[in-house]
């Protein structure tokens, strides 16, 4: 029984993070591309516009995302949610922010 209630628990997928707040994440100190959050798990990141994004243990990943040519593509990359609400992305802190981003 112990052997069944294990196998179970280790086929179950691990829990997916909450996708941060809808908004606009403006990076600090640095001159990258700001990061974009829509209701309905649509993220705009590293100049992609991920659709069916899914956050777990610091990773952001999709299986449709969108750049220039058009094609859908999968990405995977590093995101972490920091505890005030902020993003961590590559080593750049974002902070959410209304209206746009300062220069």
């Amino acid at each position: 029984m112990r052997a069944l209630i294990l196998s179970l628990l280790l086929a179950t997928p691990a829990a997916a993070d909450p996708i941060p707040a809808p908004g606009l994440y403006c990076p600090v100190g640095r001159d990258v591309t700001a990061i974009v959050v829509e209701p309905g798990g649509v993220v705009g990141i590293d100049s992609l516009e991920c659709h069916g994004v899914r956050l777990a243990a610091g990773r952001l990943s999709s299986r449709r995302c969108y750049g220039n040519g058009g094609r859908p593509v999968p990405y995977d990359t590093e995101l972490f949610v920091l505890p005030g609400g902020g993003l961590l992305h590559d080593g750049v802190r974002y902070r959410r922010q209304a209206g746009r981003c300062p220069e």
